[in-house]
C-alpha cells in the first residue's frame, strides 16, 4: 500500500504541473459595440496599455482593423503581469460569416480555417513592424527571437564622481563630447535619479567603441546617489525596440521621429500667438509647416491610423498612434494618400495625404501636433523654438524621439536577463585586457 502511494504522489504532481499553465491562463470575451476599438476592450479586461498596443500591432499586421465590426467577439487569454495582466493569445470571431476568423498566440498561429472566399488584397497583407532605435543603435545584428545578442565593440569604461556639476565634470576630465552627451541624455531621461545629480554622486559608463572606429556606444550605465544604486541597459528586444531598462526591466522606450515635410518652412511654432484668422490670442500647441499645395506629408514614425476625415478647425485630419501612450496628427490636408482607412498600418517616412488649407486656416501648410499621455507637447527642438519665426526659410527641427514608458515581462524580460548576466560575464572575461579610456574616480569631497 505504502508503495502504491509513493508511485501515486509523484503522478498528482506531475499532473498539477501539466494543467498549471493552462489555470494561470483566464480566458475573457467580449462582444465589439458600435463604434468600439480593439484597445478599449483590452482596457477593460485590465490589459497594460504597453502590452495593448503591442497586441493591437499584432492583429494589425494580420487584419487591417478596419475589418472589425459591431457584434464580432473577441476573446483573449490573459495571465498575472507587472502593470496589469498580459496578454497570451487572442481570437476574433467575425459576425460576417465571410471573413476569416482570426486566432493568434492560441495554439493555432496564423488565420484559422473559415469560407472559402477570396480576401480583399490587403487582408492578406503581412505588414511591417514597429522599430524603434536610438540615434546611435546597438549593432545587434537581426534578432530572431531567440538569445539575445551582445553588442560588438571594444569596452570603454568612463567613470567619475561629480563634485559640482555633471556637465562640469565631464568637461574637466576631457571626456569625449559626444560620449558626454549620451550620459546626460540617459540621466536627464531616468526618473529614478535625482535632478540634477548632488554632489558626491558616483557615475559608472560603460561604452563599447565600434569594431570601425566609427563611434562609441553607451550600453550600461550606472549611477550611485543619496544612498542609491541605479543601473540602466540598452537592450534591443525581438522586435527591434530599443529599450532603456534597469534591472528590473523597467524602463523607456525611444521612438525616434521623421519630418512630415521635410522641405516645410515654419510659419509658426508653440506658443502664445494671435490667430491669424480670429484675430485673438491662443497658445498654439503645434506647429504650422507652410509647403506648395499638394506637397507630400510623411508619417513621422511607424504607427496605426485611429482616425481620418474631417475634423472641426483641423479640416482634414490623420490621427497616428505610434506608440502606447503617443499620438501624432496631421491636419489641414487637401486629401489622403490612395486607399488609406482607419486601422491601416503605415510605416516611418511612408506618405499619407498631401499639404492643403482645409479647415481654419489662411493658405497651404502642414499644423503637426505631438500628443503623449493625452496632452500635447512641444514637437520643435530647442533651436526651432528659440530661433526668429519669418515668412523667409526657417530649418524645421523635430525632436529627435519621443520616449514612452516600458515595462518588459513574460518572454522579454527573460531575454533581458539574459542579456545582462551575458553582458556581465563576456565583461569579466576581459578584465584586463583593456584600459578604460577615462577614468577619474575622485575621493569624497571633505
Amino acid at each position: 500500500m505504502r508503495s502504491i502511494h509513493r508511485a501515486f504522489v509523484p503522478l498528482l504532481l506531475l499532473m498539477a504541473a501539466i494543467s498549471a499553465p493552462a489555470l494561470a491562463c483566464q480566458r475573457v470575451s467580449a462582444v465589439l459595440r458600435p463604434g468600439e476599438m480593439i484597445d478599449g476592450v483590452f482596457a477593460h479586461w485590465g490589459v497594460s496599455r504597453s502590452d495593448a498596443f503591442v497586441w493591437g500591432q499584432k492583429i494589425a499586421h494580420r487584419m487591417p482593423l478596419r475589418f472589425l465590426r459591431a457584434g464580432d467577439r473577441v476573446q483573449a487569454c490573459l495571465v498575472p503581469a507587472r502593470g496589469g495582466r498580459h496578454v497570451v493569445g487572442v481570437r476574433i470571431l467575425h459576425k460576417d460569416p465571410h471573413l476569416r476568423n482570426l486566432v493568434l498566440g492560441w495554439g493555432l498561429p496564423g488565420v484559422a480555417p473559415g469560407p472559402r472566399r477570396a480576401l480583399p488584397p490587403d487582408m492578406r497583407s503581412q505588414g511591417g513592424q514597429l522599430t524603434a532605435t536610438l540615434t546611435t543603435p546597438v549593432d545587434n545584428g537581426v534578432t530572431d527571437g531567440s538569445a539575445p545578442i551582445l553588442p560588438k565593440g571594444t569596452p570603454e569604461d568612463v567613470s567619475f564622481m561629480v563634485a559640482h556639476s555633471l556637465t562640469a565634470e565631464m568637461e574637466a576630465h576631457h571626456i569625449d563630447p559626444t560620449m558626454a552627451r549620451a550620459i546626460e541624455d540617459w540621466i536627464a531621461r531616468d526618473s529614478n535619479l535625482p535632478q540634477p545629480l548632488p554632489p558626491g554622486a558616483l557615475v559608472d559608463a560603460l561604452f563599447m567603441r565600434q569594431p570601425d572606429g566609427s563611434g562609441s556606444n553607451l550600453v550600461r550605465l550606472t549611477v550611485y546617489a543619496t544612498g542609491r544604486e541605479h543601473t540602466l541597459y540598452r537592450f534591443v528586444d525581438v522586435h527591434g525596440h530599443t529599450v532603456l531598462a534597469d534591472s528590473e526591466g523597467r524602463g523607456l522606450m525611444p521612438i525616434p521621429l521623421r519630418a512630415p515635410v521635410p522641405s516645410a518652412r515654419l510659419t509658426s511654432g508653440w506658443g502664445w500667438r494671435i490667430n491669424p484668422v480670429l484675430h485673438i490670442p491662443e497658445f498654439h500647441k503645434g506647429v504650422d509647416l507652410a509647403a506648395p499645395l499638394g506637397t507630400p506629408i510623411h508619417a513621422v514614425a511607424t504607427g496605426r491610423v485611429d482616425f481620418i476625415g474631417w475634423h472641426g478647425y483641423y479640416g482634414r485630419m490623420i490621427e497616428l498612434r505610434n506608440g502606447p501612450d503617443l499620438v501624432t496628427r496631421y491636419g489641414h490636408m487637401l486629401r489622403y494618400a490612395h486607399g488609406l482607412h482607419d486601422g491601416e498600418e503605415v510605416h516611418a517616412g511612408q506618405i499619407i495625404g498631401y499639404v492643403g488649407s482645409t479647415g481654419l486656416s489662411t493658405g497651404p501648410h502642414l499644423y503637426f501636433e505631438i500628443w503623449e499621455h493625452g496632452r500635447r507637447i512641444d514637437p520643435l527642438r530647442i533651436e526651432s523654438r528659440t530661433a526668429a519665426v519669418t515668412p523667409e526659410a526657417n530649418p524645421v527641427k523635430l525632436l529627435p524621439a519621443v520616449v514612452t514608458p516600458v515595462t518588459l515581462d513574460g518572454r522579454e524580460l527573460s531575454r533581458f536577463q539574459t542579456f545582462r548576466d551575458e553582458l556581465q560575464r563576456a565583461l569579466d572575461g576581459r578584465q584586463g585586457t583593456t584600459a578604460p579610456v577615462a577614468t577619474a574616480t575622485l575621493n569624497p569631497l571633505p
